[in-house]
């Protein structure tokens, strides 16, 4: 086919299509008409069945067009309203649905008393240590490189997140690639004994050996630190903190130390030692008294309902964070590790609580060219734990017992430094609640419904159901007509063919040839 040909063929086919469409318009405008009939019959039923007269207005020929133009606009003005408003109020649900506001009904407030990590100045123990050196690197006091294996041990016992310099030093030896650094610390390390009383001489304090960010530490009345040590804990299965009622006890703890001294870190029993917030030095002969204020946020029951990204914090017994018992200062911790991972694929041996290959001084090598963790201080965030209990230190006490004169050396058991702690009942606490609940949602949404549209929720039952009947009802008739539409069809061409057998049935009669009859 050439393209005059073609072109012949698509003029013809373009004419042939335009008489069809000129044809098949009258049925087509028929059939809007019809189906816009059919929309103002289920427009005025809806409106009487909901009872809004702006509906019934807006399709009733009666009026003039203008008129019926008016309420079409106040209508869907009116709907445009509800959802704007109806979207705030999911927004805010969404976004602030909580409050913080002051509990002043102090009398009868229970509260737990702080926790103490206790890290010791001096922890290694030197006949552990010379055995360590003799098995590992059959090195012995008389050889020359005894010393410099001595250091490499202090390096590790002594190091923490913002002082590991020392075991940096050591990255280019080989001797040392291999080498279990927490494995070391534990072979090495000094236990060290404190005697531990409160005010209730029925409760056990709780004291355990940690590995905090500071190096091994004791934590005491801290069920928290009980995390660290990388162990499968459930939270209902934790030891429980000491705790007192305010003001019809003298809440305090009191711990006498032996043979050495520390640094203690006073924070929340929920929380672990990460902070330098309340940090006290405490030296050989040295007895202080501390008092401290608290903070307390409780929270509300129905604060559970709401997820963490509406409350904006976290309770201890939820699984957030790849934590599965949370807290703030741990969710900290686990993103520097996690960070120390990602940079120099290796975690810190004091992180048991989170996977990954230990970290050895070479390791620690490249976490100091990065300057970790003092840029990660910025960049990992942690939500807030719903209830928290934060301690200021108020007043500090503190004498030292001394010598009596130069030749007096107090012996071990006599030269001890105790700290107690105590609290100053509050009168003031926070409390977390909900202030936007679902329920007041929904209310919301019916409200703005009935100011703007006028109608419930059982109107729009209604309206719903009048609209799916009359859909139903019409793609029924539809059907039907189809179904009825094609049977005729279908008889007409069952008619043609019968037609069409008959005439050639009679053309092959008439062809036959002619014959004689015979007497």
């Amino acid at each position: 086919m050439d393209r005059r040909q073609l072109r012949h063929w698509l003029r013809r086919m373009s004419a042939w299509t335009w008489r069809r469409l000129l044809a098949w318009l009258p049925a087509v405008l028929l059939g809007f008409r019809s189906y816009c009939n059919r929309l103002r019959e289920m427009a005025e039923i809806a409106g009487a069945e909901t009872g809004v007269l702006a509906i019934s207005l807006i399709v009733n020929r009666q009026l003039h067009i203008s008129e019926r133009a008016v309420w079409l606009l106040v209508v869907l003005g009116s709907i445009y309203a509800a959802i704007r408003l109806s979207g705030l109020q999911y927004e805010r649900y969404l976004s602030s649905p909580t409050v913080i506001s002051v509990d002043r009904d102090y009398r009868g407030w229970n509260g737990s008393l702080p926790a103490v990590t206790l890290c010791y100045y001096d922890h290694i123990d030197s006949f552990k240590a010379n055995e360590y050196i003799q098995d590992v690197w059959n090195v012995s006091i008389i050889d020359e490189d005894y010393f410099y294996f001595m250091d490499f041990l202090y390096a590790v016992v002594n190091a923490s997140a913002s002082n590991y310099a020392e075991l940096a030093k050591f990255a280019e030896d080989e001797r040392f690639d291999q080498v279990d650094l927490y494995e070391l610390m534990q072979r090495v390390d000094r236990p060290f004994e404190q005697v531990i009383s409160s005010f209730d001489a029925n409760f056990q304090v709780h004291v355990q050996m940690v590995m905090t960010e500071r190096g091994s530490c004791y934590a005491i009345n801290s069920p928290m630190s009980s995390v660290l040590s990388g162990k499968p804990i459930v939270y209902e299965e934790m030891e429980q903190p000491l705790s007192c009622q305010y003001g019809k006890q003298q809440c305090y703890i009191r711990m006498d130390l032996y043979e050495s001294t520390g640094v203690l870190d006073v924070h929340s029993p929920y929380e672990v030692s990460a902070t330098e917030a309340n940090i006290v030095a405490l030296h050989k002969s040295d007895e202080i008294t501390a008092s401290f204020k608290v903070l307390e946020t409780v929270a509300s029951k129905n604060l559970h309902e709401l997820s963490v990204a509406q409350r904006k914090c976290a309770f201890n017994n939820e699984e957030t964070s790849n934590l599965k018992i949370y807290s703030k200062s741990l969710c900290l911790a686990r993103c520097r590790a996690v960070m120390a991972l990602e940079m120099c694929n290796c975690v810190p041996f004091f992180y048991q609580f989170v996977e990954g290959p230990s970290c050895n001084p070479a390791g620690f090598e490249c976490l100091l060219d990065f300057k970790w963790p003092i840029w990660a201080l910025h960049i990992c965030k942690c939500p807030s734990t719903c209830t928290e209990i934060e301690y200021t230190m108020q007043t500090v006490k503190k004498s030292s017992w001394g010598v009596k004169n130069n030749d007096e050396v107090a012996s071990s058991e006599t030269a001890t430094s105790s700290f107690r702690w105590d609290l100053i009942p509050p009168k003031v606490r926070l409390r977390r609640d909900v202030v936007y609940s679902f329920e007041d949602l929904i209310v919301s949404f019916g409200g703005a419904l009935a100011f703007f549209v006028g109608v419930s929720v059982l109107g729009l039952v209604e309206m719903g159901h009048v609209i799916l009947h009359n859909v139903l009802l019409d793609a029924t008739m539809l059907v039907r007509w189809i179904y009825a539409r094609a049977r005729r069809n279908r008889a007409s061409h069952r008619a043609v063919a019968q037609q069409q057998q008959q005439r050639l049935s009679l053309a092959d009669t008439a062809e036959l040839p002619p014959f004689d009859y015979v007497n």
